[in-house]
């Protein structure tokens, strides 16, 4: 009779186990083969306060208003800018911004100009793996080497982060880089500038002051190209605000501000540019004593009101002019031919002390880095990083904390100096001794390793998103086609998920003791017994042969397949050499496969 062979074993529920396995590829990019039909882009995008209608890819809108194009595929270099913008800028919150990690470790900021490279999806996976994204870029003379840290920021190598003064003791912070986007229209013929003609609400940092807080200018300040780097490429880098005549920038007084007296550490920081070559005395820079708040009840309405209340000049600053006058601070400069002469004073009330620089400064338009010290009870000050000069005192014993705003420009907005022509940029306040080592940090201006912002940030890491973009006030990543214009070469490992499943199959003894290759089986002869001995030579059909049912020829097991509960078949298992199937042990296999 016929024997049945066992084809189907059902596999048991706890049999079956499934890991996922990260698997980090290595991925290289450079500029010699760079191709777009590999998935891969790189773009410029350049700021416009307007973005010009687009009409056609030859780089003109329905307006008439050129705009540039990037050359591997035409896109408009302002659209790419608001689109990057919109897409990781804009909104500063996790909720409103894509491909945030850590609010306070992912530090973003989009200048007026940026390099973005996009990598496809294919070539990245899940997301591009934390910390191994790298680029070296050679703009002109300078080689530009960024990192990833892990937390979405690329740093320069080149710029020295431990040098930095304490960024959690800084507790002001005034910086213009931002404006540009309010205030200046940057395109192909460079930077425009604008002006602040009401509230600039730009604290950067100022921890205690209320949401309703803002910083007043009333005379319109205007906002130009900012610091000079030094070195082989000397450029304008960031943001700084111009002062003219009357005008003036009002920080409200707040607590922070009472911290400057004689027994407290502490630190002024800022960078200075005289923009007039003529004969100019006492041109106040920051200020607090001018102008204050009080609260007076109007005798016509019966209503509370608030006014400013104004104190005037006392005239040229001399070690005596502020004798009668509370004021932690006044920085400010003289001018003559060719030089600048910068000096602080504080007085208490009753006395005052009054330090004053060297002549500093050969020509005009050069910027330098400004800033005071009180340390140990000694006050110095400190141009482009160095104490030269009568440039040390003892702050008066008594309070000089006042209740007057801090001004930045002309005190009392009741200058008759019409010559009153200087940029200020980078101010920040400390509330401790920066040593000698973050004095030069602040002041380091130069165009490949300068930190006079503090930060060795030049853009970001989306990792789920597959790009890069590099920006910042410095303008050596911005030179030329920008990081990913000229010689470059980047790295990164893209993050692949794969599933290692893992399949116990169970063989019994009593089962699967059958071969099912057909050569095994024979057709019956009409009439008789075969005639063949072994029934060879006889074409396969429903019976067994003897050999095989005596156990003469024992089966080999050499595949194993599994299915699913439609009978199809979803994996094939190829076993190395055949194995002999026992039929008195129990035999078990483990079947393993990825994907």
């Amino acid at each position: 009779m016929p024997i049945i062979p066992s084809v189907f074993q059902p596999i048991r529920a706890n049999d079956f186990q499934q890991r996922a396995i990260k698997t980090y590829k290595r991925y290289t990019v450079n500029s010699t083969d760079f191709s777009n039909v590999s998935g891969y882009f790189r773009h410029d995008a350049i700021f416009r306060k307007v973005t010009p209608h687009i009409f056609s890819n030859t780089g003109q809108g329905v307006d008439g208003q050129l705009f540039p194009v990037n050359a591997d595929d035409n896109t408009n270099k302002h659209v790419i800018w608001n689109g990057i913008d919109h897409k990781y800028y804009r909104n500063n919150n996790p909720a409103q911004s894509a491909d945030f990690l850590d609010i306070e470790l992912q530090k973003r900021f989009l200048g007026h100009s940026a390099s973005i490279f996009t990598a496809p999806y294919g070539q990245v996976g899940e997301k591009i793996k934390h910390g191994t994204f790298k680029v070296t870029s050679s703009i002109g003379t300078t080689t530009i080497n960024l990192a990833d840290d892990g937390n979405g920021n690329l740093y320069d190598i080149a710029i020295d982060s431990t040098a930095f003064a304490s960024s959690s003791r800084n507790f002001f912070y005034m910086s213009f880089n931002s404006l540009y986007q309010k205030f200046i229209n940057y395109d192909t013929m460079g930077l425009y500038s604008g002006s602040i003609e009401y509230q600039l609400n730009h604290v950067d940092k100022l921890s205690g002051m209320g949401p309703d807080s803002h910083i007043d200018t009333p005379s319109g300040v205007n906002i130009v190209p900012g610091i000079d780097t030094t070195g082989n490429h000397v450029q304008p880098s960031g943001l700084a605000a111009y002062f003219d005549d009357r005008q003036y920038i009002r920080i409200p007084q707040d607590n922070k501000f009472d911290r400057f007296g004689k027994c407290d550490d502490w630190t002024i920081s800022f960078w200075y540019c005289s923009r007039n070559n003529a004969v100019v005395v006492n041109k106040d820079i920051i200020t607090k004593y001018a102008i204050k708040t009080e609260q007076y009840l109007d005798s016509i309405d019966g209503k509370r009101k608030t006014r400013d209340i104004i104190q005037p000049r006392t005239g040229i600053r001399t070690p005596n002019s502020f004798d009668k006058i509370k004021t932690p601070f006044v920085i400010g400069a003289d001018r003559v031919p060719n030089q600048t002469k910068f000096y602080f004073q504080a007085s208490d009330g009753s006395d005052s002390l009054f330090i004053s620089s060297s002549y500093v400064g050969s020509v005009p338009n050069a910027w330098d880095h400004i800033a005071v010290r009180n340390k140990s009870q000694v006050c110095k000050m400190f141009i482009n990083g160095s104490s030269i000069g009568n440039l040390s005192g003892s702050i008066p014993p008594g309070i000089t904390a006042n209740a007057a705003d801090i001004i930045i420009g002309v005190a009392d907005g009741t200058s008759i100096d019409k010559e009153v022509d200087y940029e200020v940029a980078e101010i920040r306040m400390y509330d401790y001794a920066v040593d000698a080592t973050g004095l030069l940090s602040l002041a380091n201006g130069h165009h490949s390793s300068g930190s006079l912002y503090q930060t060795n940030i030049a853009g970001n890491v989306f990792y789920k998103n597959g790009q890069a973009v590099v920006s910042s006030p410095l303008p050596k990543y911005n030179t030329g086609s920008g990081v990913f214009g000229n010689t470059w070469n980047l790295e990164y490992r893209g993050t692949h998920t794969l599933y290692e499943n893992e399949c116990l199959v169970r063989v019994p003894k009593d089962q699967f003791n059958v071969t099912m290759n057909p050569s095994s089986t024979y057709r019956p002869v009409t009439v008789g017994v075969p005639c063949e001995p072994n029934e060879a030579n006889m074409p396969p059909g429903e019976l067994r042969k003897s050999l095989f049912v005596s156990g003469t020829l024992k089966p080999y097991i050499t595949s194993i397949g599994l299915y699913n509960e439609h009978a199809e078949m979803v994996a094939a298992a190829k076993l190395a050499q055949p194995i002999q199937k026992n039929p008195d042990v129990d035999m078990n296999f483990v079947v393993r496969w990825d994907y």
